[in-house]
């Protein structure tokens, strides 16, 4: 081929479809006039451009006279077996040397030869003349019936030997099935190849835009790909996998505007047009192209912030502009998405990112810039799961599979959706030290932990989550950051000088210089709701989130994540850690709308302590049976919020009686949390610590309340495995001091022959994956009443509005009574006793005309009553009285 495009080509070769990608969709107005300005930047940067598509070159001339598309210098058309070079004069020419290189791929069978093979199929019609072609042979045929002929010419190919293959679609227009038959192994992305060969071009200086199944070979073939945003979205995935699994980095951009605009951001992107002014300065590394990030970083105890990108054991220093403010900012060419930098502050100290989205070697390494836009989400029509629906499942990423990542998690997804829970509670992911962690020493908020996996694996977890109509929470630490790896009173005044938490010390919302510290931690929210596409946060222990301004930081976050609901479309839930009732945030406040709900523990401990009286696992004081019952009452023990100050929570039966209790249906309540069993010395299970028929009859109370119901892994198969608290820090002396501390939180317990918090078996022993010792009986039983609570829901009965309940102190019986729409009634009875008491033997008690689950099985009944055994739960439904 002569007049190869090499010497005429600047800044690169933009390789194109047409429909659905470079031509404007009909009625979008932005679409054209993007084309405009993508033909103009072309133009500047001498860009190549290069038409790739299945029209044929009459319907190509067509589309540029009518869409006005700039001027292509090369068309490869007919789906790939054709291509020209434009002339001086406009006309398209064809490139004979790629005729030849066709005509030896079919020496053995000419297309004539074919043609007469394949006609006497009945339902084959040729398609117009003008859409065949020397190397192309195009018929119609029903399309209900598409798949069947498909599978009649390839039978008559594989006969004859023909060196031909075959694609074929439906018409989208006019809803007809096409086949077309071209030389074997002949595509666009073949013909495409052929030219950039022979014009002796790397792959790399070539970007190629599609939209298709018909594009995915050119997508995945090693060029820098765009994929426009109206591309289905299982065409993005599959082209984001192929490029993972090759291992090629900055080659691909999922474009989020349609078409001719997806194209010209996609240019933008690849450095063929000039890219737009960023809207907004956001902290950390934000990719402006594919080799180029702007980086942002407040500093204000510094007199110099430098980037330093590391490549090996060299790296480039690139100096960063102070502003007033005490940020520092600047944009850094040759960077670009997975690049790994390095602050050099005053000359001297090296520091990772406070920002960084990701720190693959652990808190003390370099960060690494990450690209936002790479995933390919599949869960655009996703709106969330609705607040009253919400049935939590609490889980540790590192202990919930043995693989212990969000890759390996995503395989475990099925079993929680035939569990029937409709939520996921992650544990905190933000970037601790050491090879394991519970997430409560992060000190890297912006950054995914790197055992779990990589920014992408933990959004594939959600994607996955969100396909099964499974929401998405993300427990994250605004009152403390870890001890290990924490830089931030390096860079600025992060802390604060009045407060301080139980764990170190606080963040400074309300001292001087607080306000970029209060941006810092709002921007962190919003980030992982608007990025990684979560369904709500829970704020850990929000009664160490010291803040005496106004508004208050837990305020602002309220208002920050209310705005991105509203802006996403998307339901979200912030819930509030306050492990006691605490009515100042589920009440609406001036200027503040009151929180989703709040963690309360009431319940789950008064079952604790009516279960086993000599065993605390909080701080406050439960008193068995009566606790349980005013629990069930009202909701919650101890009202209030506990401070660094002295103030405590009080008993709500030591106040005045109030109007205007909070409703118990904003409480997320659990008969199991990762605190409540990792707080216990060995980190044993309630089942363990009982029995499993005191498990299962507790169950039958915290699943059929109407509050949030919350279950912590494990428990709904009764694991064998614990979870005790578990940590993993370089620093010898503060392992050491963690041990101990640990002892020193927990006094009340007997701390002989546990495994220390950072010896490896504590973290291996939490995994709680085993098939093989898995309760099936449990497994049921728990089916049985979240499918029982979802009817509730859906038949209105289950809610505070229609509950009472009563304590028979006597018998250790607790009721719940629930008036269903007609008078009828659904009746929880709960004998549940203590384990000194599990010899009593059964009480008759009366149940309604229809038994709908028991905890025991096959249990007596006869005469409107059954045997109510130790430690057993049934539920049933009477029918309404007559009159």
């Amino acid at each position: 081929m002569t007049d190869h495009p090499a010497a005429g080509v600047g800044l690169g070769v933009l390789a194109t479809d047409l429909d659905g990608t470079l031509i404007p969709l009909e009625g979008n107005v932005q679409n054209r006039a993007d084309l405009q300005v993508l033909a103009t930047q072309l133009e500047l940067n001498a860009v190549q451009l290069v038409y790739v598509t299945g029209r044929h070159l009459a319907s190509v001339v067509e589309a540029i006279d009518g869409f006005q598309l700039p001027t292509a210098g090369w068309l490869i058309a007919d789906v790939g077996t054709s291509i020209y070079k434009r002339q001086v004069t406009g006309e398209f020419q064809p490139v004979e040397a790629y005729q030849r290189h066709q005509e030896q791929l079919i020496a053995s069978m000419p297309i004539d030869v074919l043609r007469q093979r394949l006609e006497p199929i009945e339902g084959l019609s040729l398609q117009e003349p003008e859409k065949q072609g020397p190397f192309k042979l195009s018929f119609y045929t029903d399309a209900a019936d598409l798949d069947g002929q498909v599978e009649r010419v390839r039978w008559q190919l594989d006969q004859t030997h023909a060196p031909y293959s075959i694609i074929h679609s439906v018409d989208p227009f006019s809803g007809d099935g096409l086949i077309d038959l071209l030389p074997a192994g002949v595509s666009k992305a073949h013909a495409l190849a052929w030219w950039v060969q022979n014009s002796h071009l790397r792959d790399q200086g070539i970007v190629f835009a599609g939209d298709s199944g018909n594009d995915l070979a050119a997508l995945t073939a090693g060029y820098r790909s765009i994929v426009v945003g109206n591309a289905d979205r299982s065409l993005a995935k599959q082209v984001y996998q192929a490029h993972r699994d090759s291992g090629w980095e900055n080659r691909l951009y999922l474009a989020r505007a349609q078409a001719t605009s997806g194209v010209l951001e996609g240019c933008r992107w690849f450095g063929l047009a000039e890219p737009p002014e960023p809207t907004e300065e956001r902290l950390g590394a934000t990719p402006l192209s594919h080799n180029e990030t702007r980086f942002c970083v407040w500093a204000p105890r510094r007199r110099t912030v430098a980037v330093r990108i590391t490549e090996g054991a060299t790296g480039r220093l690139h100096g960063l502009r102070r502003q007033d403010s005490g940020y520092f900012t600047g944009n850094v060419s040759e960077a670009g998405p997975n690049s790994r930098y390095e602050y050099v502050l005053d000359d001297r100290d090296v520091r990772p990112d406070p920002a960084s989205r990701y720190q693959p070697d652990g808190v003390h390494g370099p960060s690494q810039v990450v690209d936002p836009r790479a995933f390919p989400w599949t869960d655009q029509n996703w709106k969330g799961v609705a607040k009253r629906d919400l049935i939590i499942y609490e889980l540790h990423v590192g202990a919930f599979t043995l693989g212990g990542t969000f890759q390996s998690a995503i395989e475990r997804l099925e079993e929680l959706l035939e569990l029937g829970v409709t939520a996921i509670e992650i544990m905190p992911v933000a970037q601790s030290p050491g090879r394991w962690n519970w997430g409560y020493d992060g000190v890297d908020l912006f950054a995914v932990r790197n055992t779990y996996g990589e920014p992408d694996d933990f959004k594939a977890f959600v994607d996955a989550c969100h396909a099964m109509g499974i929401a998405v929470l993300l427990d994250v630490v605004y009152n403390h950051i870890g001890p290990e790896g924490n830089y931030l009173g390096e860079f600025g005044p992060y802390f604060s000088s009045r407060h301080r938490t139980p764990w170190g010390e606080a963040l400074n919302f309300d001292g001087p210089q607080s306000e970029p510290v209060r941006r810092f931690v709002i921007e962190n929210a919003i980030f992982w709701l608007e990025e990684f596409h979560l369904d709500g946060l829970r704020l850990d222990a929000v009664h160490f989130i010291q803040d005496n301004s106004e508004p208050t930081i837990l305020d602002e976050l309220r208002l920050a994540v209310l705005e991105t609901a509203q802006s996403t479309g998307r339901t979200l839930h912030l819930i509030a850690e306050t492990n006691v009732c605490d009515q100042e945030l589920l009440t609406a406040q001036p200027g503040r709308p009151a929180y989703d709900a709040v963690w309360c523990d009431c319940l789950m401990h008064s079952i604790y302590s009516h279960a086993l009286p000599d065993l605390r696992l909080t701080n406050r004081e439960y008193r068995g049976a009566s606790d349980l019952a005013g629990a069930l009452r009202h909701g919650y023990v101890y009202v209030g919020r506990q401070s660094t100050q002295g103030s405590a929570p009080q008993r709500r039966d030591q106040l005045p009686v109030e109007s205007g209790e909070p409703n118990a249906e904003s409480f997320v309540m659990g008969l199991q949390t990762h605190d409540s069993v990792g707080n216990h010395p060995h980190g044993k299970r309630i089942h363990q610590l009982t029995s499993k028929a005191f498990q299962k009859a507790a169950a039958g109370m915290t699943l059929l309340y109407p509050s949030i119901p919350l279950l912590f892994m494990g428990e709904e198969f009764a694991a064998d495995s614990p979870f005790p608290f578990f940590t993993d820090f370089h620093d010898v002396r503060l392992q050491q001091a963690i041990d101990q501390g640990r002892a020193r939180e927990y006094p009340q317990h007997v701390w002989g022959n546990v495994l220390s918090p950072s010896e490896a078996q504590t973290f291996y022993s939490a995994k709680c994956h085993d098939n093989g010792s898995r309760d099936r009986e449990m497994l049921s039983w728990y089916r049985e009443l979240i499918s029982l609570r979802k009817q509730g829901i859906a038949e209105g009965w289950l809610n505070t509005a229609r509950m009472q309940s009563e304590h028979d102190a006597d018998l250790n019986i607790f009721y719940l009574r629930f008036t269903c729409d007609g008078g009828g009634l659904i009746v929880v009875q709960a004998r549940l006793t203590s384990t000194a008491q599990t010899t009593a033997q059964p009480v008759r008690r009366p149940v309604g005309e229809t038994l709908l689950l028991s905890s025991e099985p096959n249990p007596r009944t006869d005469d409107g009553h059954i045997d109510l055994q130790c430690n057993h739960v049934v539920i049933s439904r009477s029918r309404p009285a007559s009159h």
